[in-house]
C-alpha cells in the first residue's frame, strides 16, 4: 500500500534517531570529517579573527589624540592695573591665544588633540591619559563575567551583541560635548572590546579542526597589525582628533554582516545538549561545504551525554585554581611587556612616526613565524622560548648600549619574540581548560592579566630609581613566567577535553589522582549498537537534505 511507504512514517523514526545521536557526537570528530579547511568552518575563523583590527585600532589611536600640548597656566590679565609687565608685549612676544578668563594659553598652532579639545590644562593636566587606562579597566571589569555568560548563553551572542555596542560606544565619543562623557563611553568601548576579543578567540578555537588550530595566528597577527599601521596612516591624513577617531571607527560598521554568517560553538552546543542547534550546524556545514560526512566515525566515545553547567566556583577546585594563578601571572607579564613597548614605540626614533610603524611591523614576521613555529614544535616549547628570548633581549639593552636608531634594535626583537608567545601561549591554555569552563576560564585570566597592561603605561616611572630598571623588571618577570609554562601540560594534535573531568593538570598534579574509565556492561553496549544503526539513519537524513 502507498500509506505503508508514505514520508511520515519515516520522518518520525528519523526524528528519533536525531534526538538520541546527536547529542553523542564528538565536536573535534565532526570538525576534522569536514578537512582542515573546511569552508564553513574558515569562515568562523575569519570572521573571529578579524575584530582584532577594531580592538588595535581603538587602542593605538590613543597615543595620537591624547598628544601633550604646550601651555602656560596662571596668566596676569589684560585688565590687571597692577601687572609688572606690558600685557601687549608679553602676549605679543609669546605669540600666545589666551582663552576665556586668561588664566591659561596654547600655542596659536596648536594641535587638535582632546587635550586642547576639552582643556585638559594646569590643574587637569594629566587627565587625558586617563582615556587609554579606562578602557582598559573596562576591559579587566568585565571579563570574568562575560565569560561567564558566554559559557551560559553561547559564544555567538556574546560576541555578536558587543561588537555593536562597541561601534555605537565609540560613534557617541566621536560627537561627546565633554571630556566626562567622552570617558563614559571609551568605558563602554572598552568594555564591549574586550568581550567580543576575548569571546571570538574562544570561539575562534573551537570552530576550527585540531588540525588547524596552530594556524589561528595567521590572521590574528594580520588582522591585529593592519589595525596597528591603520591608525598610524590615518594620523598621516587626519590631524583633528574627531575625524581620526571617526575613521577609526568606520570599520566596525563593516561588521554588520557578522550577524547573519556567525556559527555558534558546536563544541558549547554539545556541552547544552542542544540538539536542534547541532542538528541546524550540521545541515549548515553541510550545505557550505558541499560535503556530506559520516556521523558514524564522528561519535564520541564517551555515550554519557548528561548536560554539565559549570560556573566560577569550578575554577577554585585545586588543579583548576593553579592554573588560573599561572596563566594569570604569565599574562600579566605578556601584556604589561608587550604595552610599554608598544605606547612608547614613538620614543624610539626622532620620527616618532619611524618607530611606531617599525614597531608594529615587526609583529607581522613573528606572526608569521609563531605558525611555523608551532607547526614544529610543542606549544609549550615555543612560550617558553619565546618568554626566554623576550628576557635576553631585554636586558640586551642594558648590556649592550646603542646609539642613534640601532638603540632599536633589542627593543623590536623583544617585541617580536613577545608577539609570538602571543601566538601560543593563549592557545596552549586555551586547548588545555574543559570545554564547560574554557570562557570563565580565559575571562578571569584575562582580567588578571590586565594588570599588566594597567601598569605599562607608569613603567617609566621606575627610571627616578635606576636607568635600566624598566628593562630589568621585565626580564626578570618574562624568567619567571618561562618557568611556569613548564608546569602546563602540552595540548598540540589533542582532542579538546569536554568536563572537568577530561582536564591534564600537568605535571604538578599528575600521578595524583585517575579518572576511573566508565563501565561498560552488556546494555550499553546494546545501546552502542543501537545508537549505530539509528546514526546509519541520521546519515541519510543529512545527505538528502544536501
Amino acid at each position: 500500500m502507498s500509506n505503508n511507504e508514505s514520508p511520515p512514517p519515516v520522518a518520525r523514526a528519523n526524528s528519533i534517531s536525531a534526538t538520541i545521536n546527536y547529542l553523542h557526537l564528538d565536536a573535534d570528530k565532526v570538525l576534522s570529517a569536514f578537512g582542515k579547511y573546511g569552508r564553513y568552518q574558515m569562515l568562523a575563523y575569519v570572521i573571529t579573527t578579524s575584530v582584532h583590527m577594531l580592538f588595535a585600532l581603538n587602542m593605538m589611536i590613543m597615543p595620537f589624540i591624547t598628544k601633550s600640548i604646550t601651555f602656560l597656566c596662571d596668566l596676569p590679565d589684560r585688565e590687571t592695573p597692577d601687572s609688572a609687565v606690558s600685557d601687549d608685549l608679553l602676549y605679543d612676544h609669546l605669540n600666545f591665544l589666551l582663552l576665556d578668563s586668561f588664566s591659561y594659553a596654547y600655542e596659536l598652532d596648536k594641535k587638535s588633540t582632546i587635550t586642547s579639545d576639552f582643556d585638559l590644562v594646569c590643574e587637569h593636566q594629566g587627565m587625558a591619559e586617563h582615556a587609554t587606562s579606562i578602557f582598559l579597566v573596562g576591559g579587566m571589569v568585565v571579563s570574568p563575567f562575560i565569560s561567564q555568560l558566554s559559557d551560559l548563553l553561547g559564544r555567538r551572542p556574546l560576541f555578536l551583541i558587543p561588537l555593536y555596542i562597541s561601534v555605537i560606544a565609540n560613534l557617541i565619543c566621536v560627537i561627546a560635548p565633554n571630556y566626562w562623557i567622552f570617558l563614559l563611553f571609551r568605558f563602554i568601548s572598552g568594555v564591549t572590546t574586550t568581550s567580543f576579543s576575548m569571546t571570538g578567540f574562544v570561539l575562534c578555537m573551537e570552530s576550527v579542526s585540531v588540525e588547524f588550530r596552530s594556524f589561528i595566528p595567521v590572521l590574528t597577527t594580520i588582522s591585529w597589525v593592519g589595525g596597528y599601521m591603520l591608525a598610524g596612516v590615518f594620523y598621516m591624513f587626519f590631524k583633528n582628533w574627531r575625524m581620526l577617531y571617526l575613521m577609526a571607527t568606520v570599520p566596525g560598521l563593516l561588521t554588520i554582516p557578522f550577524y547573519w554568517f556567525t556559527p555558534e560553538s558546536l563544541h558549547w552546543l554539545l556541552t547544552k545538549q542542544n540538539n536542534r542547534k547541532i542538528e541546524k550546524y550540521i545541515n549548515e556545514s553541510v550545505t557550505f561545504n558541499k560535503q556530506t560526512i559520516s556521523l558514524i566515525d564522528c561519535r564520541s566515545a564517551n555515550q554519557q551525554t548528561s548536560e554539565k553547567t559549570r560556573t566560577f566556583r569550578d575554577l577554585f577546585i585545586p588543579r583548576i585554581f593553579v592554573h588560573v594563578l599561572i596563566n594569570s601571572y604569565i599574562l600579566i607579564v605578556m601584556s604589561g611587556t608587550y604595552w610599554a613597548l608598544s605606547l612608547y614605540s614613538t620614543e624610539l626614533s626622532e620620527d616618532e612616526i619611524t618607530g611606531y610603524f617599525l614597531s608594529g611591523l615587526v609583529e607581522l614576521p613573528a606572526g608569521f613565524l609563531s605558525v611555523i613555529l608551532l607547526i614544529i614544535f610543542d606549544r609549550k616549547t615555543v612560550s617558553f622560548g619565546s618568554l626566554v628570548l623576550t628576557a635576553v633581549f631585554m636586558i640586551c639593552t642594558v648590556w649592550i648600549p646603542m646609539h642613534g636608531n640601532w638603540k632599536m634594535i633589542f627593543p623590536l626583537l623583544a617585541k617580536s619574540t613577545n608577539s609570538i608567545v602571543w601566538a601560543s601561549q593563549p592557545l596552549l591554555y586555551s586547548e588545555g581548560t574543559p570545554t564547560t569552563i574554557r570562557n570563565v576560564f580565559s575571562g578571569v585570566v584575562s582580567f588578571l592579566g590586565e594588570l599588566g597592561s594597567i601598569g605599562a603605561p607608569y613603567m617609566n616611572r621606575l627610571t627616578a630609581i635606576n636607568q635600566d630598571a624598566p628593562a630589568i623588571v621585565i626580564c626578570i618577570m618574562s624568567f619567571i613566567a618561562a618557568g611556569l609554562v613548564l608546569l602546563q601540560p602540552e595540548t598540540k594534535n589533542k582532542k579538546l577535553p569536554e568536563d572537568i573531568d577530561d582536564f591534564d593538570a600537568g605535571p604538578l598534579f599528575r600521578g595524583c589522582h585517575s579518572e576511573a574509565p566508565p563501565n561498560v556492561t552488556s546494555s550499553d553496549s546494546e545501546d552502542v549498537k543501537k545508537s549505530e544503526e539509528e546514526v546509519e539513519l541520521m546519515d541519510v537524513v543529512v545527505a538528502s537534505k544536501e
